[in-house]
């Protein structure tokens, strides 16, 4: 293997890692910021629509 193409090979490696690192921050950025508080919305969601519907079939609304 000649010295240019060990040379090309090292290069494209680096271009490689390089997309990579871009992906992971894309992939990092859309799940903190998109993907987790719409997890989070819908999971606190589900737990006040088991509230209001417990009340309605089991304990009722809370007062005195």
């Amino acid at each position: 293997m000649s010295q240019t193409q060990s040379t090309n090979i090292q290069d494209q490696k680096t271009l490689q890692s390089d997309g990579k690192k871009v992906s992971e921050w894309k992939r990092f950025l859309l799940m903190g910021f998109i993907v987790l508080p719409i997890f989070t919305l819908l999971l606190i969601c589900a737990y006040g629509f088991a509230v209001w519907f417990g009340q309605m079939l089991f304990w009722g609304p809370p007062g005195p």
